[in-house]
């Protein structure tokens, strides 16, 4: 069978963004950044109203991710310190700037502070495709309410999860499949809308972590599958990166 190259899956924000050069992107009007701290156990990168970027203690890597909005899976290469050193940025843009803008943004300062060079190339993986299996067990959501996921133990000792999903979309589930599986994951279920589901998955004992169970193998109790192939995908290498000065 023929390979077919996976490139519709990658946002197609972040795919005009990488062929602009940096002087056509536009860029943070001041912006920060300094170690993180390596005994915080918090984690994250937040974009909010006023084209603003706040950043807690991530890798450089968390930021590409961030910055493309590429998966694990999708981001190769790079200096051993993209994964272990800790940084914390704080920036602001223009107060009209949405979040794609911001997205933008930092795809600039991370070439101009970090000296992040980057190409693409096609590589062989296995990939996920979602499918219907039978009838699928999902009730519509209700609509205008955020999409929630959550987990609980069965009781104590038990090696079962209850997962449920409220007001979860098959293209934000197939999401969620990618970042458990590392690897890209289809929705072709043809099923739109927002549905409500849960799931029994199996974990290791004592694991209170939701997406270490794997709740993938569970998806025929609602109706859903997956099926896997090789597809030549299309996947981004770090060249280089040096590590900025604090200002």
């Amino acid at each position: 069978m023929a390979q077919r190259l996976v490139r519709w899956m990658i946002p197609l924000m972040m795919l005009g963004a990488f062929g602009q050069s940096p002087a056509n992107r536009p860029s943070f009007e001041v912006a920060a950044i300094k170690p993180g701290n390596p005994a915080a156990r918090q984690l994250r990168t937040q974009i909010s109203s006023g084209g603003r970027l706040s950043a807690e203690n991530v890798t450089l890597r968390t930021l590409i991710e961030d910055a493309y909005q590429l998966k694990p899976f999708q981001l190769a290469g790079g200096p051993r310190w993209m994964d272990s050193d800790k940084f914390a940025v704080q920036a602001k843009g223009e107060d009209s700037a949405g979040n794609d803008q911001v997205r933008l943004m930092l795809q600039s300062l991370l070439a101009e502070r970090f000296h992040l060079a980057m190409h693409r190339e096609q590589k062989e993986q296995t990939i996920y495709t979602l499918l219907v299996k039978g009838k699928p067990k999902l009730e519509a959501a209700t609509e205008g309410r955020p999409p929630t996921f959550s987990t609980s133990t069965s009781g104590r000792g038990a090696t079962s999860n209850r997962v449920v999903f409220k007001n979860t979309s098959m293209a934000r589930l197939a999401d969620m499949l990618a970042r458990q599986l590392n690897g890209m994951v289809v929705d072709q279920t043809g099923l739109s809308g927002e549905f409500d589901f849960e799931l029994d998955a199996t974990r290791e004992e004592n694991e209170p972590n939701p997406f270490v169970a794997p709740w993938s193998p569970a998806l025929p109790q609602i109706g859903l599958k997956l099926e896997t192939k090789k597809a030549a995908v299309e996947i981004f290498i770090v060249d280089g990166a040096e590590k900025p000065s604090e200002n």
